[in-house]
């Protein structure tokens, strides 16, 4: 088996302008290189052909088409019942404009939707980086298992139809273990399965962690280099005050979705919900030696999935939101604080308070990063983003003045 050539991830690119579809090329062939193999149709109807040949990997595909007069919502419908039956992932690629658009792509499930006008290159590629980890690991799983198949029948000698019972059980089993992993990412899944016997962990670091006998209930606090990371909505309470109590809990269900989804798309762990703050680690429980590059690439990224979401929350709930995130690294104790009947997972020491009085004194949509981390970055990062040397701040608990710096993209 040429298992190089079976690896390939095949993605279908259904764009009637070409030069659009050169954008997508050319930015998938930068972040993927060989890995990827690109079929491009620019008429709807030859793409929906080659969809129903289950032959692709992953749809990426516009909403207008100039020989149709369906409305984008309409071609949203008909995209994705073309898709459905072999569970193709889809990501929409638009230049349609209309702040219900993104919301009714997501909701007939669409992986994701991106907006041609407001194109920005770095959550775009963080985006579709875990979405091909994901289509990868996939693709993996497959090749394993066909390729052990065949051993096993090439070993014992099977006749064609106990071939074909056998491939029936694999395929069914392959089902089972994609809906068992599915089942393992859904983190209320795996906070309730976990709860009947560790009630007092719900974080998703922590029960992997324990799953894998690598972290233990028992576990004392210890030092370890940390980056920390604090968030916080700018003038939530007055806001809050002015919305029904159904629409604060649904803005929150919203935000904290979106946040969450980035903070562990970059292996942090989240510590802590805070009315409408959240607090959370890179390099605990499992130390990372680039919890500082992940930590602010989180960062960055949470503002601009935010930014993102600010259109849609205006018109939802009247108002624009807006995000203030402080950033510290260094020594912090690492451990288990409560009582035997509730248990959390957590960090203390100046590291934390560091981050704390960062996050509440960035200004609205911006970054604020402590000199600990700032120094210790790789020489790559100096030019990733534009850093501002601010006024230096004093810390509760600390003598003197200390550094700090503002981060936005470039």
């Amino acid at each position: 088996m040429d298992l190089e050539k079976e690896e390939i991830v095949r993605v279908l690119v259904l764009e009637p302008q070409k030069k659009s579809y050169d954008t997508i090329s050319q930015l998938l062939s930068e972040w993927f290189g060989d890995y990827i193999e690109l079929t491009w149709r620019s008429v709807f109807e030859n793409g929906a052909q080659e969809i129903k040949k289950a032959q692709y990997d992953l749809l990426i595909t516009e909403i207008q088409f100039p020989e149709l007069e369906d409305s984008p919502e309409s071609i949203l419908e008909m995209i994705m019942d073309l898709a459905g039956p072999s569970e193709l992932p889809v990501v929409v690629f638009t230049k349609a404009e209309g702040k219900q658009l993104p919301i009714q792509a997501f909701q007939l499930g669409i992986n994701e939707y991106f907006g041609k006008r407001r194109l920005k290159k770095n959550i775009l590629e963080h985006r579709f980086r875990n979405l091909f980890r994901e289509i990868y690991r996939k693709k993996v799983v497959s090749i394993q298992m066909d390729d052990s198949l065949k051993r096993f029948q090439n070993l014992y000698g099977m006749n064609q139809t106990e071939i074909q019972d056998l491939n029936t059980m694999v395929k069914k089993f392959k089902k089972e273990l994609e809906k068992e992993y599915e089942e393992k990412l859904n983190l209320e899944t795996e906070k309730k399965k976990m709860q009947n016997v560790f009630g007092m962990y719900v974080d998703p670091v922590i029960v992997e962690s324990l799953m894998n006998n690598t972290l233990s209930l028992d576990q004392k606090g210890k030092e370890q280099e940390v980056s920390v990371l604090f968030s916080d909505i700018r003038g939530y309470t007055t806001l809050s005050e002015k919305m029904k109590p159904e629409q604060v809990i649904s803005f929150l269900n919203e935000y904290f979705t979106a946040m969450t989804e980035v903070i562990l798309g970059y292996g942090g762990m989240i510590d802590k919900y805070i009315g409408d703050s959240i607090m959370c680690l890179f390099g605990a429980p499992v130390f990372q030696e680039d919890h500082r590059q992940n930590a602010l690439d989180c960062a960055v990224e949470m503002v601009q999935v935010f930014e993102l979401w600010q259109p849609k929350w205006e018109q939802i709930y009247g108002f624009v939101p807006q995000i203030g995130i402080g950033l510290a690294s260094g020594k912090a104790i690492v451990g288990n604080v409560g009582s035997f009947q509730k248990l959390s997972y957590t960090a203390v020491g100046d590291t934390v308070n560091m981050a704390s009085r960062l996050e509440s004194i960035a200004k609205p949509m911006e970054v604020y990063v402590s000199e600990g981390l700032y120094n210790f970055l790789p020489e790559e990062y100096a030019n990733k983003y534009k850093y501002e040397e601010l006024e230096p701040v004093k810390i509760k608990g600390k003598e003197g003045l200390h550094r700090i710096l503002s981060v936005k993209p470039i």
